[in-house]
């Protein structure tokens, strides 16, 4: 099976047991779900235990029922699979593990969510003349983007204008192939490593605005103290006139996004071609 089927396969189960946790949760007396997508949405960096536990035991009523097959690929959507030291997980419990923690941030950008109703640039509008042209894996690869770019909005210290235009982009992108007319956003992730005498630094920008999708990744290598080596890795474009250009592995572009996630990073959000962005560490 191509990784593009798996990946398919995998959005299509993960939104089924998202959907199935979502309505657990609101099914708890105390309004569980209102208040966790309060907290959410405002940007707290962390919900009560309480509610935690709630979260991790839904989640884990929803794993009990998957057969080992359906563990599997679930397992093979997650990040877990990018994370492993070996061939994969031996055991059932290992696949648990890593679908855990993925479902957990899944139903997490769920909530965030219930905030993009009003900022989605109004309803859905005719396809203007523009041809973007999308395979289905493209479809598939982009949406796995947008719901890990909704996970940003949830940074501690993020203006809420900068997660109001995330917001835009993650509903531009779950909206495809229909277009979002109007939108011209960039977000860029940088993080870092290494001390004094060597450091490497990388960043990971998502472009969209009416002429194109644009996601690349570059990086630096070097002594701070003298001129450090600048070099490209991936290029991805979607083209208005129907073109597209790709260099590098996407798969690998989006396992070093989610390396830098999981990580100390920084955001830089630019809304339109008037602004000159503002950085969140």
């Amino acid at each position: 099976m191509k990784r593009y089927d798996v990946d398919r396969l995998a959005e299509a189960k993960y939104r089924g047991c998202v959907e199935q946790i979502v309505a657990r949760l609101k099914g708890l007396p105390g309004d569980v779900w209102s208040q966790f997508a309060a907290c959410i949405q405002c940007g707290e960096p962390a919900v009560s235990e309480e509610i935690g536990q709630q979260l991790r035991q839904a989640c884990q009523e929803v794993i009990g029922t998957c057969s080992p097959p359906d563990l599997e690929l679930l397992w093979l959507g997650s990040d877990a699979l990018w994370k492993r030291k070996d061939e994969g997980p031996g055991s059932r419990t290992d696949w648990e593990s890593g679908v855990l923690k993925e479902l957990q941030e899944r139903v997490r950008y769920a909530a965030g969510e219930g905030g993009l109703a009003d900022e989605r640039n109004g309803p859905a509008v005719a396809q203007p003349e523009q041809n973007f042209r999308f395979e289905a894996d493209d479809l598939v690869f982009l949406s796995r983007l947008a719901w890990r770019l909704g996970t940003l909005t949830a940074q501690p210290g993020l203006a809420p204008k900068d997660a109001a235009a995330v917001r835009r982009v993650v509903a531009a992108l779950k909206r495809l192939p229909q277009l979002t007319p109007g939108l011209d956003v960039q977000i860029e992730v940088s993080h870092g490593m290494g001390g004094e005498g060597f450091r490497e630094s990388y960043c990971y920008g998502i472009k969209v605005d009416p002429q194109r999708i644009e996601l690349s990744s570059s990086g630096t290598q070097g002594d701070p103290a003298v001129e450090s080596n600048s070099f490209t890795l991936e290029s991805l474009q979607w083209y208005a006139n129907g073109q597209a250009q790709h260099q590098g592995n996407r798969d690998i572009w989006m396992e070093r996004l989610a390396y830098a996630l999981g990580r100390k990073y920084s955001v830089k959000v630019t809304d339109g071609p008037g602004d000159k962005g503002t950085e969140t560490v």
